[in-house]
């Protein structure tokens, strides 16, 4: 197939000496979107990191290029994929050899010329030629589509064929897959698409992914349900309109450059005819160097929420890859271990929270938002906060506090004294709607369980954890019974729990009539003292909710305080 080739003069230059090269050069923004892609989450692409685009802001940018005084000085960011980048970016030297990227220093730039070849967009126009585009496309496309796989999930190719294969007898069999244009970020002031990114993964397909984690499962499915669709029997009966978007989408997904950032100016200005920006480049990085800078752009600018974030980096990059940029997101103030926990709580099917934490995308199932399941909730286990450090320190090991905390991280001892409490919670509460995933709003996520929010969660652990350390102490102190005597292991730690909150029955979380637990610290007090009165004994639910000497939990005129 035919290639376009553009040929621009450029600036090589390192910012550091062991960054990546960057290049500089400038592009009218139409050349720019016919050989850069913007990855948002479409196609069934998960692991891609751009947010949807937002139409109101495309607007805003034909409207300020209206006026031809107006000009845009920053530059547009770019990267290279370098599965669909391989031999379609050069970096030449002015007279036209390659240019030597490890000659490139930080102490000065060096001249020369960058070549960008692309497939251009033939624009078929009617359903034949349209489905001969498409296959004239499709094995280049398999090809991205596979060594994406194997190197975001490690999976073989004869795994992926039988997948494939799978999709692909149920779409000829006419079975709606679900498979629909954009999954990016949800936002108030987004005009989105009438379809959006939702594809079911069957239970067969299940079952030959068996091993993969649900996020693994749902690219893995998401891509190759996609690539299912330019099979020729499928092809055969779609309508004009279908074949139109499908074609655009593959085109989208074989160029060979990312907009990590501008794309917004980009689409704003494509069909304005020649307005040129200013592009810097990564021509050779990484996946994960491209992701990482997608991170730390949005996450200082504060574009993207946080739970996104999250999502991106436990999502768009392997285990592996994480561990190699760790340190670089760890100085960037991003902590990749406690997002690494954050994902492990939501995915690990051994978790009481499995599959509950929300990332900001659409259609997901979970609803507990995962920046705040972070940091109200996971945070205390994973980072041995106390009451926590105090409860377990018997079981790390290491002179130094930092020492034990990473020997209590890397043993994984967090995530068992985690699920050992919260597990004692979902089994103390299993024949009631308490510890539960019911909705009763789902468009708002608002849960039916009054305990089922990331600042409710929060002061029920607190409240149970503190009581249990004063106890213990007490204990220690009036019979010398250390407490790595009376918590040996988190099964033991699990039926104490479970002992505790033997007598604060499920009635106890319903009839709440103070409100206001996020932007009150008064309600959080509250709260945390009826639950305190009855862990101690020292009140029942039944006495709490007297509608003459209740609790102010309970009483109608609290929510006035």
């Amino acid at each position: 197939m035919a290639m376009e080739t553009r040929t621009y003069d450029a600036i090589f230059f390192r910012q550091r000496p062991h960054s990546p090269l960057q290049v500089a050069f400038v592009a009218p923004s139409f050349e720019v979107d016919a050989w850069a892609r913007v990855p948002t989450k479409k196609t069934g692409n998960v692991r891609n990191f751009q947010r949807a685009q937002i139409a109101r802001h495309i607007s805003d940018v034909e409207h300020f290029f209206g006026q031809e005084l107006n000009a845009s000085p920053t530059s547009v960011v770019v990267g290279f994929d370098r599965i669909r980048s391989k031999g379609r970016i050069e970096t030449l030297l002015p007279d036209g050899t390659k240019l030597d990227v490890d000659s490139v220093k930080s102490d000065s730039p060096s001249f020369g010329r960058v070549r960008i070849a692309w497939t251009p967009d033939g624009d078929p126009v009617d359903t034949g030629e349209i489905r001969k585009a498409i296959l004239g496309r499709r094995d280049e496309l398999k090809r991205c589509i596979f060594e994406e796989l194997l190197d975001i999930a490690s999976v073989a190719s004869p795994l992926l064929e039988q997948v494939l294969e799978h999709y692909k007898t149920k779409l000829r069999a006419g079975v709606d897959l679900e498979i629909q244009e954009d999954a990016g970020l949800v936002r108030s002031d987004e005009v989105r698409p009438e379809s959006a990114l939702d594809i079911a993964i069957p239970p067969e397909s299940r079952e030959l992914l068996a091993g993969q984690s649900p996020s693994e499962q749902q690219v893995i499915a998401g891509r190759l349900a996609f690539l299912a669709q330019t099979d020729p029997e499928v092809l055969a009966g779609k309508p004009l309109e279908h074949l139109q978007r499908l074609y655009l989408e593959v085109c989208d997904e074989l160029k060979p450059g990312i907009l990590i950032d501008g794309q917004h100016r980009i689409m704003g200005t494509k069909k304005m005819g020649n307005i040129p920006f200013l592009v810097t480049a990564l021509p050779d990085a990484d996946w994960p160097e491209l992701a990482f800078q997608f991170i730390v752009t949005n996450r200082t600018a504060k574009r993207v929420p946080e739970s996104l974030l999250i999502s991106i980096i436990g999502n768009s990059l392997s285990k592996q890859q994480r561990s190699a940029i760790e340190e670089r997101l760890r100085e960037a103030n991003i902590r990749v271990g406690l997002i690494e926990a954050v994902m492990r709580v939501h995915e690990d099917e051994g978790s009481p929270f499995y599959g509950m934490i929300s990332f900001g995308l659409h259609k997901e199932s979970g609803f507990l938002d995962a920046a705040a399941m972070r940091g109200k909730v996971i945070e205390l286990w994973y980072e041995r906060v106390s009451p926590v450090q105090q409860l377990f320190d018997h079981m790390c090991e290491g002179k130094k506090k930092s020492d034990r905390t990473d020997f209590w991280k890397s043993e994984e001892l967090w995530f068992d004294y985690f699920v050992a409490f919260w597990g004692a919670v979902r089994e103390r509460y299993a024949s009631s709607n308490v510890f539960s995933s019911e909705l009763i709003d789902a468009s708002k996520k608002t849960p039916a369980s009054k305990l089922m929010t990331a600042t409710v969660l929060m002061i029920f652990q607190e409240t149970v954890l503190d009581h249990l350390l004063s106890f213990y102490i007490g204990k220690e102190k009036a019979e010398k019974i250390p407490i790595k005597d009376s918590l040996p292991t988190a099964e033991r730690f699990q039926e104490v729990v479970k002992n505790v909150l033997k007598d604060l029955f499920p009635e106890f979380f319903t009839e709440w009539k103070l409100s206001g637990f996020d932007g009150s610290k008064g309600a959080r007090d509250d709260l945390a003292d009826a639950l305190r009165r009855v862990i101690t004994g020292d009140r029942t639910v039944s006495q709490l909710k007297d509608s003459k000497k209740g609790h102010r939990l309970f009483r109608a005129e609290s929510s006035k305080a």
